[in-house]
């Protein structure tokens, strides 16, 4: 399972990411990245697309654990 996630970090604070979860989950990277691509930046809000632009703001496609799996 692929899930979007946003990742933002600021210097005093450290990182913040979250899962995009209005696009769902996704088979296969390739979908993912699909998806991703015709999203960015047509959906942000106006704060996070000038975020995005300012490369303050990156979306990943990232492979999920599955639930219960060992961790490293």
């Amino acid at each position: 399972m692929w899930v979007i996630l946003a990742v933002s970090i600021q210097v005093l604070s450290g990182p913040n990411v979250w899962p995009v979860l209005n696009h769902g989950t996704f088979v296969s990277e390739t979908e993912c990245q699909a998806v991703l691509d015709e999203a960015v930046p047509r959906t942000l809000s106006e704060q996070m697309r000038i975020a995005w632009e300012q490369g303050e703001l990156k979306f990943v496609c990232i492979k999920a654990r599955e639930p219960g799996s060992a961790g490293n």
